[in-house]
């Protein structure tokens, strides 16, 4: 019935993302949760991962990255705990922590870097700032698959044919580009390329063995259940349509 179920965590971030997600959402779904064991509503999704055995959970964030929350390590062990045998989890994070929480970083199955280009002054702009994590040295020191993820715009579409190659040379293997949910523009990626199959109705290109996948949100077909900072469990992969499974329990503990 689902593919993934998608943790969401919400409060203070260390990048200003001006695409961010949480900015499209409710502001009671982002009430913040950065500091609270354990999450509200964690009981109702831990329940559904069970009953529809669903295969991965994902540590990622509305307004927030999951590097950033408290109790990262001990929410991952309870889950690991309480979850059926064949959960896998991964962590979508934009890698500024991931250096000094590598050895929690590595207890995932696999990870996602937001990384939308290596060039400081097109980073910074899509980032808000902060810097360009040392990816090359998290892809050195990383002992899971490590996937990059990039948001495409005006600032770093001149430059993606440049950046393809970066993270070929960097040894990624699977590299996502991905188009702005409500974007209505067209991005040229490996043009002249056929795609090698389709991925939930969006196409996978092969770079030289590194896997290249453009996606766009209005066709993929993904279907997830997403436990929002509140405790509001959602049953839509677009958040921003969140048609919710359960609704947090009134006078619930605040974060």
């Amino acid at each position: 019935m689902f593919d993934f179920a998608n943790v969401l965590f919400a409060g203070p971030c260390n990048r200003a993302c001006p695409f961010c997600i949480g900015r499209a959402l409710p502001a009671a779904l982002n009430r913040p949760n950065l500091k609270a064991l354990p999450l509200p509503g964690l009981d109702q999704l831990i329940q559904v991962v069970n009953q529809h055995q669903i295969p991965e959970v994902v540590f990622t964030g509305t307004t927030s990255d999951p590097q950033l929350y408290r109790y990262e390590g001990e929410l991952l062990d309870l889950l690991r705990a309480r979850l059926h045998p064949r959960a896998r989890f991964s962590i979508h994070t934009n890698g500024a922590r991931t250096l000094e929480r590598l050895e929690i970083f590595n207890r995932y199955d696999r990870a996602c870097l937001s990384i939308p280009s290596f060039e400081p002054e097109v980073y910074d702009k899509m980032m808000g700032g902060g810097g360009v994590p040392d990816v090359a040295q998290i892809l050195r020191r990383a002992t899971i698959p490590v996937k990059i993820s990039a948001v495409l715009t005006e600032h770093n579409a001149p430059g993606l044919e440049a950046f393809i190659e970066q993270c070929h040379a960097l040894g990624v293997r699977r590299l996502v580009l991905r188009r702005l949910f409500g974007d209505t523009r067209r991005w040229a990626v490996l043009a002249g390329q056929t795609p090698v199959r389709v991925f939930r109705n969006n196409p996978v290109f092969d770079f030289r063995g590194m896997e290249v996948t453009y996606w766009d949100f209005h066709d993929a077909t993904s279907r997830s259940v997403n436990l929002f900072a509140d405790g509001t469990l959602g049953t839509d992969y677009l958040l921003m349509k969140t048609a919710a499974l359960v609704r947090p329990a009134r006078g619930a503990p605040a974060c």
